[in-house]
C-alpha cells in the first residue's frame, strides 16, 4: 500500500473507525466490560459509541487499547501508523511533529503509545537452529562522565543489556534484562525455546547450562577471532543476533540519537515488530498492530 492508496482509503476518521472496528470486531461490538459479543447498540449522540445491552455501559472500539482517552482524530493515529511501520526504519517523535503539525510532546507520547501496541504477546517457542546473545546499548567510554563509578562498554559497565534469540530463517525475541546471569536469562530461555533445537551462541559462560538442556549447543569463540565455522553439516555463528543488534543500534544512533533506559524496552518492541513482520504488507502490519493488547498509556505514567 502506497500513501496515495492509503490516505484515499483512510481520508475520514469515520473511514478509520470502521476499519478498526473491523479488524478489533470481526463478529460485532465485544463488550470490554462483561465480554459479551454483538449484544449492543449504537449511540447517536457520538460517533463510534455503542451501548452494551447486557451490561448497559457504553463502550467504544478504543477502549481496552492505547488509544483509549485519544484527543487526537483517528485519521491522526492512522498516518503515525502508516509512517512507522511502512517504512524499514523507525521515525523519531521530532520528524512526526513537522508531518502531523501537532506538539512535540504529542507526537512523542503518541509513538510510545504506538510501540506499547506492537508489544507481542506469548507465541509459539522458537525451534530449528537458535541463535542467542546478547549486548549493551550505550555510549563509548570516552564520552562517559569521569564520575561515573563503571565507565566503559560491555559486560560490567551500567549500560542497559539487551538478550536475544533468533531462529534462523524465522522471528527473533528480546527483553531488556538486568544481567546476564543464570537468573536474569532463565525465565526467557525456557519460555522462547523449543528443547528439542539446536542452540549457537559465543562463549559466555551462562549459555553452557542451558546448551545442556537442548538437543545440540555449539560456541564460537570470539576471544580468539573465531565467528564462523562449520561442524557437523552446521554453520556455527551468532551474526543473525549481531545483525538484529546491528539495526537496533544504528536506529538508536541515528535516528532516536538518545533513549532512557526506563523506555527502552518499548524501543525494542518497535524493532521486534518490524523485524518479524518483514515480510508483511502495510496493510497487514496495521492490522496487527491494531490488535495489540497493551491498555491506556497515560502521559503521567511514562514521566513518572
Amino acid at each position: 500500500m502506497n500513501l496515495t492508496t492509503f490516505l484515499r482509503k483512510f481520508d475520514t476518521d469515520e473511514a478509520c473507525r470502521a476499519h478498526m472496528e473491523s479488524v478489533r470486531w470481526p463478529e460485532g461490538p465485544i463488550c470490554p466490560r462483561c465480554g459479551t459479543i454483538d449484544q449492543a447498540t449504537r449511540v447517536s449522540t457520538r460517533p463510534g459509541l455503542y451501548r452494551c445491552l447486557a451490561c448497559r455501559k457504553q463502550f467504544t472500539v478504543t477502549v481496552g487499547t492505547a488509544m483509549e482517552g485519544t484527543h487526537l482524530p483517528l485519521r491522526l493515529w492512522y498516518i503515525a501508523m502508516f509512517m512507522i511501520l511502512n517504512t524499514a526504519k523507525p521515525i523519531s517523535a521530532m520528524s512526526l511533529h513537522h508531518h502531523l503539525g501537532v506538539q512535540y510532546r504529542t507526537c512523542w507520547h503518541l509513538l510510545h503509545r504506538l510501540r506499547a501496541m506492537l508489544e507481542s504477546g506469548e507465541k509459539l517457542p522458537l525451534s530449528g537452529i537458535i541463535e542467542a546473545d546478547e549486548t549493551y546499548v550505550g555510549g563509548k567510554a570516552r564520552n562517559r562522565q569521569k564520575h561515573r563509578d563503571r565507565p566503559g562498554r560491555g559486560r560490567g559497565t551500567s549500560n542497559p543489556m539487551i538478550f536475544a534469540a533468533i531462529e534462523r530463517g524465522g522471528e527473533a525475541r528480546a527483553a531488556v534484562v538486568p544481567s546476564a546471569s543464570g537468573v536474569a536469562l532463565d525465565p526467557l530461555m525456557f519460555r522462547w525455546f523449543d528443547r528439542n533445537s539446536i542452540l549457537s551462541t559465543d562463549e559466555l559462560a551462562v549459555y553452557d547450562w542451558f546448551g545442556s538442556k537442548m538437543r545440540r549447543h555449539y560456541r564460537v569463540n570470539h576471544s580468539a577471532k573465531e565467528y564462523a565455522r562449520t561442524e557437523d553439516g552446521i554453520r556455527v555463528h551468532v551474526n543473525t543476533a549481531e545483525g538484529y543488534f546491528s539495526l537496533f543500534k544504528r536506529a538508536i544512533f541515528g535516528i532516536h540519537h538518545q533513549v532512557s533506559p526506563k523506555h527502552l524496552h518499548r524501543y525494542l518492541h518497535e524493532h521486534n515488530f518490524r523485524y518479524n513482520r518483514r515480510a508483511d504488507d502495510t496493510g497487514t502490519r496495521i492490522a496487527r498492530c491494531l490488535l495489540g493488547r497493551h491498555g491506556r498509556l497515560r502521559l503521567r505514567e511514562l514521566f513518572a
